[in-house]
């Protein structure tokens, strides 16, 4: 259990204080779980993807990471043997 101090304040301009539970876990695992569970296996994109909000393909529209300039460029990267550059 660990105690927050948020920035909300009480009546008498106190500071509101909570008591939480704190789950640790190792992020290498969960990603692992969530990579290999087949119930998502159509929710996850590992290729870059340029998606366009008209026909005119004029317009990006960006709302996944994969639909991101970032990724083309690790994609690029990673096919150049650059992993030093992250």
């Amino acid at each position: 259990m660990v105690t927050i101090v948020g920035d909300l304040t009480d009546e008498t301009g106190k500071p509101l204080a909570e008591e939480v539970e704190l789950w640790l876990r190792d992020p290498v695992e969960c990603i692992e779980r969530l990579i290999g569970n087949p119930a998502f296996k159509d929710s996850i994109s590992y290729v870059p993807e340029r998606v366009y909000a008209d026909d005119s393909l004029t317009s990006r529209r960006y709302d996944e990471m994969w639909t991101a300039d970032w990724w083309w460029d690790v994609q690029v990267r990673l096919k150049c043997g650059k992993l030093s550059d992250f």
